[in-house]
């Protein structure tokens, strides 16, 4: 008899997408199982596609509504993962907020997170058991030790994204695109991150690019949708000293899956501590990431092709270094 598993992870894209290998271990304990996520709206985009998942249940982060209606709506979704009678919850953030969704899913076997400030009765005891917070794992480990916890076992760490469903991505963008069909030697750079104190140097950026297009390489520049994100790429190729042909600018331009694609059928990938570098390793691609106050032990990208320069301060790295990893990859 198949069982119905949920996993809670409301934060942003880049956690969603950590949360797949934790999904096909499930399935491959479970091949029937069916596996529901809840996450802020808009931040599941990436596993849309994903087979193995049942369904995908969105809420709101923060609302502008009155108290009356946010707790209406918290007692419609407390309803509906009530009816849904799950077997297994894997919760993998610390908010309050998901006591009460542990309380609604009833006899279900609970796995919660630990965390220092959470450590109360309240947050305990609302959970079957407890497992550790990453400390000098990567948050990829910790999540399947949610899997442990309960009684499943482990089968690999793998980090993939569905091939089939890339390929279609990869020719509806080549379609739209003509650059792409030129020839098989871009890259892709996402110079972009939501959060500012994880952004390098637009002028370092821009003689990145300049140097890689003198090495004849073609380059494509992504960004998430936000109009700050698109200015920022803007503003680097504005100071770049660049030949246009060589330089194809889709800030803004890709949903995930499509950016996923993108990277996929490059040389290579250099990004920041973003969505964007988990994206890269998923698809097993040789790529590099710029990390700065992030602690990469927990957070680089998950492939034996990723390699990472940390420094507290990212103007700190060089355009040099970067050029030196790249010069170092298996790409010719």
């Amino acid at each position: 008899m198949s069982n119905k598993y949920l996993i809670v992870i409301l934060r942003f894209h880049g956690d969603v997408l950590l949360t797949k290998p934790m999904i096909d271990n499930i399935k491959l304990n479970d091949p029937d199982g069916e596996i529901d996520l809840l996450l802020y709206k808009g931040t599941g985009s990436i596993l849309e596609h994903e087979k193995s998942i049942t369904e995908i249940i969105e809420i709101d982060n923060a609302s502008e509504e009155n108290i009356f209606s946010k707790i209406q709506k918290e007692m419609n979704l407390w309803a509906k993962i009530r009816s849904k009678k799950y077997d297994y919850a894997f919760f993998l953030t610390t908010q309050w907020r998901v006591v009460p969704i542990s309380w609604a899913i009833g006899k279900a076997l609970k796995a919660g997170v630990d965390d220092k400030k959470r450590r109360k009765k309240l947050w305990t005891k609302s959970f079957s058991t407890i497992f550790p917070e990453a400390l000098e794992n990567h948050i990829i480990q910790r999540n399947l030790l949610a899997l442990e916890s309960l009684g499943l076992q482990v089968f690999n760490e793998n980090l993939t994204l569905d091939p089939a469903y890339l390929e279609i991505e990869y020719k509806a963008l080549s379609d739209s695109f003509p650059f792409l069909n030129q020839d098989n030697s871009y890259c892709v750079i996402h110079p972009t991150s939501r959060r500012e104190k994880k952004l390098w140097d637009k002028e370092k950026f821009g003689e990145l690019i300049s140097l890689l297009v003198k090495k004849n390489l073609s380059v494509v520049i992504t960004s998430g949708p936000d109009l700050q994100e698109i200015s920022y790429v803007e503003e680097i190729l504005a100071n770049a000293n660049i030949v246009d042909q060589k330089v194809l600018n889709l800030a803004g331009k890709t949903s995930l899956i499509g950016l996923a694609a993108l990277i996929e059928g490059a040389k290579f990938f250099i990004g920041l501590d973003s969505v964007a570098s988990h994206i890269a390793a998923s698809v097993n691609k040789e790529s590099i990431t710029l990390f700065g106050p992030s602690n990469p032990v927990n957070w680089k990208p998950w492939s034996r092709k990723s390699r990472i320069i940390a420094k507290q301060d990212l103007n700190n790295i060089e355009v040099g270094d970067v050029m030196s990893l790249i010069e170092e990859m298996p790409i010719q």
